[in-house]
């Protein structure tokens, strides 16, 4: 039997302080997909063993992206990244 493709959505929940998941039909979410910006987590190698490592760099982008609109949140995180967030939205080109 065929399962249908599911999509975990994280989420911080100010009120309770707890990092939520839920898995739910990708179907029922596909449009607001379609239309986020989709941020690519390459395994290392195809068909390579995904381990630890792979595990801990997904679920830190995961909660670094919760930081980035949680500010309370930030202060909190005791990791260590490649390099140091800009927790600032980038400046937009004019257009002219």
């Amino acid at each position: 039997m065929i399962k249908s493709p599911r999509a975990a959505i994280v989420f911080y929940d100010e009120d309770s302080q707890e990092f939520k998941i839920c898995n739910v039909l990708r179907s029922k979410v596909q449009a607001l997909i379609d239309n986020a910006t989709v941020m690519p987590v390459p395994l290392e190698e195809h068909d390579a063993a995904i381990t630890d490592e792979d595990a801990r760099r997904l679920g830190g982008m995961v909660m670094l992206m919760q930081g980035h609109t949680n500010t309370g949140l930030r202060e909190r995180f005791k990791i260590t990244i490649e390099r140091p967030m800009k927790w600032e939205s980038p400046q937009r080109p004019e257009q002219e």
